[in-house]
C-alpha cells in the first residue's frame, strides 16, 4: 500500500510534470514520482503529501534553499503547505490521480498517484545543491526533471520503460495528462 504525487506547473503555455531521478538503487534511469508506503495512520493523500516533502529535502517551497533541511519543524510546515496545494486541486479536480494496475488481477496493488498543480520553479538551484553537496545535509542525491506534457505522452506511447514502474502502471495516465494539458492551457 503507497501512494505518490506528480506535481505539475504551467510555465510558457506548457504543462509541466514534475519527476525525480535517482544515483544509486533500482530506480537509476527513471522517471520516478515522489512517492512511497503508507505510514501507520496515513491515507493515500497524507503519504503522497509527506513524500513529496521528505524527497524533495524541503527544498522545493523554500525561498532560500540554503536553509532547507529535513527537521521536523520544517517538514511539518510544508506538509501543510502541499497539502493546500492538494485541496486546491482536487476541489477543482477531483479525478486528477490514478491508481496502480499491475499484470496480475489477482494481485491487485493498493496504490494512488495524484497529479497536483504546483508553483512552477527552476529547479537547477536544488540540484545543484544535492550535486555539490559535502556535509551529509542530504538523505539520498536526486536530480529533478521537468518534463512537458507532449514529452510525458511521448514517453507513454514510445518509450515506457524509461519510467519507474509504478508510474508506467498507472491506469489511463496518459488520457488524464491530455485532459489536464487540455484544461490548464486549452490544447
Amino acid at each position: 500500500m503507497g501512494a505518490g504525487v506528480i506535481p505539475l506547473a504551467v510555465n510558457n503555455d506548457e504543462v509541466w510534470f514534475l519527476f525525480q531521478k535517482t544515483f544509486t538503487g533500482r530506480k537509476v534511469g527513471h522517471l520516478i514520482d515522489f512517492g512511497g508506503g503508507l505510514g501507520k495512520t496515513e491515507d493515500h493523500r497524507d503519504t503522497a503529501i509527506r513524500e513529496f516533502v521528505e524527497e524533495t529535502e524541503t527544498m522545493y517551497l523554500e525561498d532560500d534553499i540554503s536553509l532547507a533541511r529535513r527537521t521536523e519543524e520544517r517538514i511539518n510546515r510544508q506538509i501543510n503547505q502541499v497539502a493546500r496545494l492538494f485541496e486546491q486541486t482536487l476541489s477543482n479536480y477531483p479525478d486528477w490521480w490514478r491508481r496502480r494496475l499491475t499484470a496480475n488481477p489477482e494481485k491487485p496493488k493498493d496504490w494512488i498517484t495524484y497529479f497536483i498543480q504546483f508553483p512552477y520553479r527552476d529547479v537547477a538551484g536544488m540540484n545543484h545543491a544535492w550535486k555539490t553537496d559535502t556535509s551529509g545535509r542530504f538523505k539520498k542525491r536526486r536530480e529533478l526533471v521537468w518534463v512537458s506534457s507532449d514529452q510525458l505522452l511521448d514517453v507513454y506511447k514510445h518509450s515506457p520503460e524509461n519510467l519507474w514502474k509504478r508510474v508506467r502502471q498507472l491506469q489511463d495516465a496518459d488520457m488524464l495528462i491530455g485532459e489536464i494539458r487540455g484544461e490548464l492551457v486549452g490544447l
